[in-house]
């Protein structure tokens, strides 16, 4: 399967998220508990180009930042070099990874656990993230609902065309499996480069995510809607798991 690797040199110029909204929730969440992300040991998975690494990092968190992309990875140190910030960048899988360090927060941002697959494969990555924390740290990933992703992306194509940019982009739903196939044009000087992207993802039951984390001995789970300190609804386009280790 080819993922995010032409896509990772332009992954931050189609992605629409607003990730200083994200870091605002992470540090409202805390803050209510008397907590902060200061000082603190903290593990990113799947951390894509950086974005919420080094946001973390600018909260004055001690980032540990993981990811399957090579590719993804090579951005994310460059954006964070030029900050002049130092952060231990790993290139392992978070399905089965294994850091010999304990860790106060982990965090998971923009459907990683969407693009795992199997039941078992998640579950053994949430007992790795329990295993990996510190006794009554927290765990916090988000990921995109079954409405968004049956409902909204489904069976549809969209399209982009900017001057620099363009994309045709099919989906193909079957039952909880999402198939995506994307082709881009980049406009490289008077040219367009083409190239294809085959991303695959899951529409997790938020119900069954939560029994996984049982699973997992995590205990106090909640969800929250869409990165807002508000419960969960039908429609809600992605959803917030926050879960504590007790020992």
């Amino acid at each position: 399967m080819n993922q995010y690797i032409e896509l990772s040199g332009i992954y931050d110029k189609m992605i629409d998220i607003d990730y200083d909204k994200w870091i605002f929730f992470v540090e409202s969440y805390f803050e209510n508990k008397g907590m902060s992300l200061k000082q603190k040991n903290v593990l990113e998975l799947g951390c894509g180009t950086g974005n919420m690494t080094l946001r973390l990092k600018e909260r004055g968190a001690d980032v540990t930042a993981l990811d399957l992309s090579s590719d993804m990875l090579s951005i994310a140190q460059e954006k964070l070099r030029l900050k002049r910030y130092k952060i231990n960048f790993i290139n392992q899988d978070m399905r089965d990874f294994n850091i010999n360090k304990k860790y106060d927060y982990v965090f998971s941002f923009c459907d990683g656990y969407n693009y795992i697959i199997e039941e078992n494969d998640i579950i053994e990555s949430f007992k790795r993230v329990y295993n990996h924390l510190s006794s009554y740290g927290y765990f916090m990933f988000d990921i995109s609902t079954p409405y968004k992703l049956k409902n909204i992306i489904g069976n549809n194509t969209f399209t982009l065309n900017e001057d620099n940019l363009c994309y045709i982009w099919d989906n193909y739903l079957e039952d909880d499996i999402i198939e995506m196939y994307i082709t881009f044009f980049v406009k490289e000087e008077n040219l367009y480069k083409r190239f294809d992207e085959n991303h695959i993802q899951r529409a997790h039951d938020l119900g069954k995510i939560k029994e996984y984390l049982y699973i997992a001995k995590f205990k106090d789970i909640e969800i929250y809607d869409d990165y807002n300190l508000t419960n969960i609804k039908d429609k809600s386009m992605r959803a917030v798991f926050i879960a504590k280790k007790e020992e």
